[in-house]
């Protein structure tokens, strides 16, 4: 059989900010399986803000179908329909993209990972990539090239390199593939900004309170900057719960275009294409901005050790305050009162804004 029409099954988990980072390893995917017939196994988000990774891919380009499980189920009905469903398409590959993590041990995690093995073996799948074999693909290892922990995109290539280079850099192994209707509704969304005049795209949602910098950091970065740039135009992205704190910072900015909730992932990403600047949490939407080329500014709690969930490319300024509890990986930080998000003031954020500019002021002419 000519292995580009083969019938492979991807296997990731996640939302918005993992399936971005992701991003190169499904265009690579394509583009060594043009005509493959590819169904992507996912999970349910667990939370509302989180779009599901199919939304975020699209339904033209990286799949021809999806199937969905509950997150973290056990449910041995689920398990098996799932498995006849896979067991029915006859797959010939599975690329595993799942995020392997060292659980209570090594064993236990390599106990976990032969589980999945053997369960798409037994649904009819004999030839897997991408299934965690080094202990690097285990545990988080130290980059010799940055000093810090492999960047997950970096990770997530390495363990695909049967498939070939994956060049993190080149825009080709970023590209979202938008279409004209995602374009075009992404150009009729900005039909009350003024042309030619710099737009800036603000997130300040987070599924985490670890993640969130908090409304009144937000409020006073936002008067500071309006009073700097007072011709620019304030578009807000996110879902539609952070729909009332986005309106908070529109009426701070004596206006503007509030989109959260009212947009898909991808016509965000299409927006987001049009941005001067981005400026958010560690969050989907700095992904999604980071992916499509605009440069952003990211406020970081420590939850993560650096560089491990950075965005892609080299115009962003990371802010990040690496305390003596970093990587502590809590999603609610109650007892060190968000001590490493908190501790970055807004001074430091409206800097960091500034040199960004003053960095990518040769790309744009206004």
């Amino acid at each position: 059989m000519d292995l580009r029409r083969k019938k492979i099954l991807i296997y990731r988990i996640g939302s918005l900010g993992d399936t971005i980072i992701a991003l190169p390893v499904f265009n690579k995917v394509r583009e060594m399986f043009p005509d493959a017939d590819i169904t992507l196994l996912t999970n349910r988000p667990i939370v509302s803000k989180a779009p599901a990774l199919e939304s975020v891919l699209g339904d033209h380009f990286y799949f021809n179908r999806v199937i969905n499980y509950p997150s973290g189920t056990r449910n041995p009905r689920v398990l098996y329909a799932v498995w006849k469903e896979i067991k029915a398409l006859k797959i010939d590959i599975i690329i595993n993209l799942a995020t392997t993590r060292i659980l209570k041990d090594l064993r236990t995690t390599k106990l976990a990972v032969l589980r999945d093995r053997l369960f798409f073996r037994t649904a009819g799948i004999t030839k897997t990539i991408g299934f965690p074999t080094l202990l690097e693909d285990y545990a988080l290892v130290i980059d010799k090239q940055t000093g810090d922990f492999e960047w997950e995109a970096k990770r997530l290539a390495r363990r695909l390199q049967s498939l070939g280079l994956i060049a993190l850099d080149e825009d080709f192994y970023w590209d979202m593939h938008f279409t004209p209707v995602e374009l075009s509704a992404a150009k009729d969304l900005l039909t009350d900004s003024t042309p030619g005049k710099p737009i800036v795209v603000a997130s300040i949602g987070t599924k985490r309170q670890s993640n969130d910098w908090e409304q009144h950091n937000w409020t006073a970065l936002l008067q500071r900057l309006k009073v700097q740039h007072p011709d620019w135009q304030l578009v807000m992205v996110g879902s539609a719960e952070e729909a009332d704190r986005s309106s908070e910072c529109i009426d701070v900015w004596g206006g503007g275009i509030n989109l959260c909730g009212k947009t898909s992932p991808r016509v965000s990403g299409a927006v987001l294409q049009n941005a001067r600047l981005f400026i958010g949490h560690d969050s989907g939407p700095m992904h999604l901005a980071a992916a499509v080329g605009a440069p952003c500014v990211a406020i970081y709690s420590a939850r993560n050790f650096p560089r491990q969930w950075f965005p892609r490319g080299n115009n962003n300024k990371i802010i990040y305050h690496k305390t003596d509890c970093a990587g502590c990986g809590l999603e609610i930080c109650i007892a060190q009162k968000k001590k490493c998000i908190l501790s970055i003031t807004v001074d430091e954020v409206y800097q960091a804004v500034e040199e960004t500019l003053a960095n990518t002021q040769a790309k744009y002419s206004y």
